[in-house]
């Protein structure tokens, strides 16, 4: 008869621990990319969360930001021309209204999101002109050690040569050179 008793069969996989977590985790991503569950830190905060998060300040001085005061006169300026041309194509007083509505917030995020572009442009630009200020800088500063550097090879060089002058204009050398006893 067959022993019943059997060892069983040791794979490879068996040997291996298995894994703490799933294999396809990425900081700050999700945690399974492919069945798109969001991350805990990330579900745990709410819309209303993040707004409250802001604090008042960041709504009492919203009209201080750059760009915000310019964008909102163009979208009130825009919504009072469209408003107006509505009322006088003699559209109902709400769909003037609406449109007057419609276009202040269209013409006030396109004139933002402008104004932001505009702006990071000149960053850019500003960004640039530093870099080349600082290898300007930086060349001038190495031409001017070149220039110290060659200046004090000049000076060393017409000191030696002043030197083997009043060597060759003294008593000393003319008898070395001149008079040979032997």
């Amino acid at each position: 008869m067959a022993d019943d008793t059997r060892q069983p069969e040791t794979t490879q996989n068996a040997a291996q621990p298995p894994p703490k977590g799933p294999a396809n985790i990425m900081p700050g991503g999700m945690t399974h990319t492919a069945g798109g569950k969001a991350a805990e830190a990330a579900q745990d905060l709410t819309y209303f969360q993040a707004i409250k998060q802001l604090g008042p300040g960041y709504y009492l001085n919203f009209h201080k930001r750059p760009c915000v005061r310019d964008s909102q006169l163009t979208g009130i300026g825009a919504g009072f021309i469209g408003g107006s041309l509505a009322g006088i194509l003699r559209r109902p007083l709400m769909q003037c209204c609406n449109i007057a509505v419609y276009s202040w917030l269209g013409f006030s995020c396109a004139s933002y999101q402008y104004c932001q572009y505009q702006r990071s442009k000149e960053r850019d630009g500003m960004r640039q002109a530093r870099e080349l200020m600082e290898a300007k800088r930086a060349n001038i500063e190495a031409k001017r050690a070149a220039r110290r550097k060659a200046r004090e090879e000049q000076d060393r060089i017409e000191e030696l040569q002043r030197h083997e002058e009043i060597r060759k204009r003294s008593w000393g050398y003319w008898i070395n050179k001149n008079i040979r006893f032997w």
